[in-house]
């Protein structure tokens, strides 16, 4: 067996093969003039008509290998080895010379480090992570830009994520409960049908507008209290009937004016009754009202503006039924 580091993924049959320069052998040969080496992939995987994990070694892997012939030509990959890469920073030592510092090839969330992503802004209700790994019980798989998998069996910190670069993810702790998170937009279709079962409370906050279309019925039922507050306006507007049955008592509070509206199929007034708070005032507009029943006014009462009924008085001419030609006047 022997060890290299790869120094070319481009592979221009896109089969997965990379150059590898084997120490010892390829000392001074140019990564042009490498021959294109296979990768053993581990049985887990198919890797026969694209079903199957892809290769995912980069340029600076530390691999092992083993040669295929005697001329040591043509080399087959057998495995990666994450120990410590040494990395150039600069030249900002006291010589002025670059420096170079070691870091674990490992990954950072494998070796229990702290929460990558521990200052991110969360959401208003959202609960901070669960991350707290210790080595060597975290699985982790992360790509080159950043995308990232966490299978953790840390004993009573089980947990999973998956974590998209930008910091779309979702995250399941070690007692079930789950937190998704979308920094962009988020879309989703069922082309079926859709149940969504909650045991507990629901609280749903939008900070811009919420739009619901239902292209049949809408039945809502709730088993205690409904309360809804409106700071602007609410407009309803019911093409069928409108029903509604109380069995208790109903209360309407209304600072301004209310109008009560009638009008035909043309959108023509018909009828009104207006309440106007400011002057205490009920004004019915309609060319025919009927009363079924008492009627108590404990006011003055007009049949026209200058004509007050409380003091006005009707005589009526009397003649005695009895034939004695009495008459006279009834008021």
């Amino acid at each position: 067996m022997y060890f290299g580091i790869v120094k070319d993924i481009i592979d221009p049959s896109k089969l997965g093969r990379v150059k590898v320069n084997v120490y010892g052998i390829h000392d001074n040969i140019a990564t042009k003039d490498l021959g294109w080496s296979n990768v053993l992939m581990p049985a887990n995987t198919p890797a026969i008509n694209g079903i199957g994990h892809s290769v995912n070694l980069l340029v600076g892997t530390l691999v092992s290998v083993t040669s295929l012939d005697p001329k040591m030509q043509e080399f087959l990959v057998t495995g990666s080895l994450p120990t410590k890469t040494d990395v150039t920073i600069d030249d900002t030592d006291i010589d002025g010379e670059a420096v170079t510092t070691s870091t674990h090839d490992n990954n950072t969330r494998v070796r229990g480090g702290a929460n990558p992503h521990i200052n991110e802004p969360l959401g208003t209700y959202e609960p901070g992570s669960s991350f707290a790994p210790i080595y060597p019980y975290n699985n982790v798989m992360e790509t080159e830009s950043g995308h990232v998998k966490e299978y953790d069996d840390t004993p009573g910190a089980e947990r999973i994520k998956e974590r998209h670069k930008s910091g779309t993810q979702y995250e399941i702790a070690a007692d079930g409960s789950k937190v998704q998170r979308v920094v962009s937009d988020n879309y989703q279709l069922v082309c079926g049908h859709d149940t969504v079962e909650v045991h507990g409370n629901v609280r749903i906050i939008v900070s811009g507008h919420c739009d619901l279309a239902v292209a049949k019925d809408l039945n809502a039922q709730v088993g205690g209290n409904m309360s809804a507050t409106i700071t602007g306006n609410s407009i309803s507007t019911i093409t069928g009937n409108s029903i509604s049955t109380i069995t208790g008592n109903m209360t309407a509070s209304i600072q301004g004016t209310t109008s009560l509206i009638g009008i035909n199929e043309d959108g023509e007034k018909l009828l009104s009754i207006d309440f106007d708070n400011s002057t205490k005032k009920i004004t019915l507009d309609s060319s025919d009202v009927e009363i079924k029943g008492n009627l108590k006014v404990f006011g003055t009462t007009h049949v026209k503006e200058d004509q007050l009924v409380d003091d006005h008085t009707h005589t009526i001419a009397w003649t005695d039924p009895g034939g004695s030609g009495n008459t006279g006047e009834l008021t």
